[in-house]
């Protein structure tokens, strides 16, 4: 009985979850699990002319049982937190593996936001029966899925075929917050702010003790990790990533906590204005322009300064950061192909180190684009040319979509 008792422990589901995180590398390699979840994904029927995906079918039957049968515990506030939940996964989608472009309810794509979800559940499970505070077990929580995820991706450094990935890491500590919101404001129906929604605390320690602030503290760290490690998500940007993201986090927890005192708080408001108005005068002044500047690592596009971050600028141009790379594979392509129909313009950095993957390396060259079943031309230039390049094909009124490496 005792052993019984200690197999079904929550303790050792932990455990054995864990290990069974450590282990999902290994099955996907030996296993092409990984290939079998992107296909499910992609499986579909028709259904009134509409092509639905079995995936989405099954989560729209799940989620209509699971509203029938906890209908008498359906309230407004868990409602609201639920849709918070969806939000969570919109967002983090909107900004990892934008080449990749995956649907919404693509398994392969929220397979980290599940996994490690589930592994906040199995801390809850564990740790609320010790009588832990709620702002321990969300500190412990967050810690230990960082810890294995980490080592986890250090171990994928030894495996064939596979690599570490800041990125990935980052896809389980937003899964682990997701779960913990849940747990939270779902299940616990907001039990954490029954004595108020404060961020700001008097002392630096009460943001370990009081769980709302530390939770909210966990998804900002959480998100700027997210959002820097999908556009630096090379190996060799991993140093660049934590730097950017602890001093980002830094910087927004320094302005959080002082705001509390007046004069720090009308200092920064006018620091906020005086910035604001100076962004908005260049927007107002160049916003009939493009590329209004470019040097190694700063282009101002449309008066707005984008500083080492690759760009992608749209054909309708609005833009956004891109994930840096010196080399595109084929999904990349794919991607570029879907979203141009004449031009693709590429600024292959300051000394032309990117722009690489191409069929050819010419600065000019003609393929086929089977999604628009027309020729596409690729344009390779040092930025600085691309720059002016783009200009010249947008004054032209010209459709281009404009990859542009910031850097060398």
């Amino acid at each position: 009985m005792k052993l019984a008792s200690k197999i079904h422990s929550p303790t050792v589901h932990v455990v054995m979850y864990a290990m069974l995180l450590f282990a999902t590398p290994f099955l996907m390699l030996r296993n092409y699990m990984q290939e079998a979840i992107g296909s499910l994904s992609r499986f579909s029927f028709s259904l009134f002319g509409l092509e639905v995906a079995y995936v989405l079918a099954f989560a729209i039957i799940l989620l209509s049982a699971t509203i029938i049968v906890l209908r008498r515990h359906i309230t407004l506030y868990r409602v609201l937190a639920s849709v918070a939940v969806v939000l969570m996964f919109a967002l983090a989608q909107n900004s990892t593996d934008y080449y990749f472009n995956h649907k919404f309810w693509d398994i392969q794509h929220n397979w980290h936001y599940f996994a490690y979800g589930i592994f906040a559940f199995m801390m809850f499970r564990a740790l609320e029966p010790k009588r832990l505070p709620p702002a321990k077990i969300i500190f412990w929580t967050f810690i230990t899925a960082v810890f294995i995820s980490s080592c986890d991706e250090i171990l994928q450094k030894f495996i064939s075929n596979r690599v570490f990935d800041m990125c990935d890491i980052a896809k389980d500590t937003w899964g682990v917050l997701i779960g913990m919101v849940i747990i939270q404001f779902v299940v616990k129906s907001g039990k954490i702010v029954q004595n108020g929604w404060r961020i700001r605390q008097p002392k630096l320690a009460d943001y370990l003790n009081t769980p709302f602030p530390l939770l909210f503290l966990q998804i900002v760290f959480a998100y700027i990790f997210l959002f820097f490690s999908s556009i630096l998500s090379d190996s060799e940007y991993w140093l660049t990533v934590i730097a950017i993201t602890l001093g980002l986090f830094v910087l927004f927890f320094a302005i959080l906590h002082l705001s509390q005192r007046r004069p720090f708080k009308i200092a920064f408001a006018a620091i906020a204005v005086i910035l604001v108005l100076v962004q908005s005068f260049f927007f107002i002044k160049y916003r009939k322009e493009n590329i209004v500047y470019n040097s190694f690592g700063i282009t101002v596009y449309k008066g707005i300064p984008i500083p080492y971050f690759d760009i992608l600028i749209h054909p309708n141009g609005t833009f956004r950061l891109a994930d840096k790379k010196h080399v595109f594979n084929m999904r990349d392509m794919q991607f570029f192909e879907q979203r141009t129909e004449y031009i693709l313009l590429i600024g292959s950095g300051s000394e032309g180190k990117g722009g690489k993957g191409f069929p050819e390396q010419w600065e000019s060259q003609f393929i086929y684009n089977p999604f628009k079943e027309r020729g596409l031309q690729i344009i390779i230039q040092k930025t600085p040319e691309a720059c002016k390049t783009f200009n010249r094909l947008k004054n032209e009124g010209k459709n281009v979509l404009f990859v542009i490496h910031n850097t060398c």
